[in-house]
């Protein structure tokens, strides 16, 4: 159980240190240089929270090695941008999560890691899962959309009005981004409590919007499974905890 729930408390700084306290300026600086300042801030948070959520102060060992190998994963994924400008989320995603688990299986092994807070594995599963369920689903749908090579169609930037006047007919800036996080959020919770026939009214309730424009449309509803299908996972994936 306790070494559940320190790849669970692991799990989480990651999604903190990648998703959340990295923010676009930082990967976009990082992204061509194989070495830059911004690599060395990014892996000073890694150690940190991966030492904070711990709650263990002998790992600060196993923090520091977490770091310097995400250290030079990114610094392996820049070069290899560099000459390629390809799409590596994924593969970097899961690198770090193989070296986070590797890492805190061997803490665990070596040490006798023991939780030191009363929290039950499902409260951290829950945790993980909302946090996951944030920003860090956002990037995931984006990138999968890239690898399909599924752009956002152009949208016109603005129309007459009734009364002759141009109106802005773009839609509201990150609005999509605040929709598909709250979505989430709803059917996660909805299914972690059952209440599936709620879930299938949200959807369908998304479906009453219609587009002038059939491909918007189209990338609408595909990024609209995929949140809906991340959300649902998580919550069947904590419901059997």
């Amino acid at each position: 159980m306790a070494l559940y729930q320190l790849l669970l408390l692991q799990f989480t700084a990651h999604l903190l240190a990648d998703f959340m306290f990295q923010g676009q300026r930082w990967s976009e600086r990082k992204a061509f240089r194989p070495f830059t300042h911004y690599h060395m801030w990014h892996t000073l948070i890694v150690f940190g929270l991966s030492y904070l959520l711990s709650f263990d102060t002998g790992f600060w060992i196993a923090a520091l090695l977490i770091a310097l190998l995400h250290l030079g994963q990114d610094m392996l994924k820049s070069t290899l941008k560099i000459r390629k400008d390809t799409n590596l989320f994924f593969t970097d995603q899961l690198i770090h999560l193989m070296i986070l688990a590797g890492v805190s299986v061997a803490y665990h092994r070596y040490s006798g890691y023991t939780m030191p807070l009363d929290v039950s594995l499902r409260t951290l599963a829950i945790a993980s899962s909302l946090l996951l369920c944030l920003k860090p689903a956002n990037i995931i749908i984006k990138n999968i959309l890239a690898i399909f090579h599924i752009e956002a169609p152009g949208e016109p930037s603005h129309h007459t009005g009734l009364e002759g006047r141009e109106e802005d007919a773009r839609g509201l800036p990150n609005a999509g981004k605040l929709i598909g996080i709250t979505e989430r959020l709803l059917a996660f919770v909805l299914v972690l409590f059952g209440q599936y026939s709620a879930v299938g009214l949200i959807i369908a309730a998304k479906s009453i919007l219609r587009f002038r424009n059939t491909k918007q449309s189209e990338y609408v509803l595909v990024g609209t499974l995929l949140s809906f299908g991340i959300a649902i996972f998580l919550a069947l994936l904590v419901s059997q905890l």
